[in-house]
């Protein structure tokens, strides 16, 4: 089976980093954005299976659910998983409404991440 493509969007390029280590290491194909345009860009030209988006990115021209908004224009189907440190509805309910698969609230667990790759693999399959 070939490798898994994630790509991870988020403003704190730390964050970005540690999960391209973790993940990379993990035997995926990880790419990384610390903003909402050039995730695009990357999704546009990579296709990957699984996105992580970063609801609230202030220092991205676009926000995260504008970023799922264009990834989604593209493949209506791409799995994008949100993460946000802020539980709010109304984002919740902006990030649903354009296709979000899930909303993961920071700090978050490797292991919520990794239910959402394996969900995402088990679709896949079928």
């Amino acid at each position: 089976m070939r490798q898994l493509k994630i790509l991870i969007v988020d403003d704190e390029e730390g964050i970005v980093e540690l999960l391209q280590r973790i993940y990379s290491a993990r035997g995926f194909v990880v790419f990384g954005a610390t903003d909402g345009i050039k995730a695009v860009e990357i999704f546009e030209k990579e296709r990957p299976e699984v996105i992580f988006i970063d609801v609230h990115m202030p220092f991205s021209p676009i926000d995260g659910i504008e970023t799922l908004e264009r990834i989604k224009a593209i493949d209506k189907d791409a799995p994008c998983i949100m993460l946000t440190r802020i539980y709010d509805e109304e984002s919740i309910k902006r990030a649903k409404k354009a296709g979000a698969l899930h909303y993961v609230t920071k700090p978050f667990e490797l292991e919520d991440l990794d239910r959402c790759i394996e969900e995402i693999k088990e679709k896949l399959k079928g």
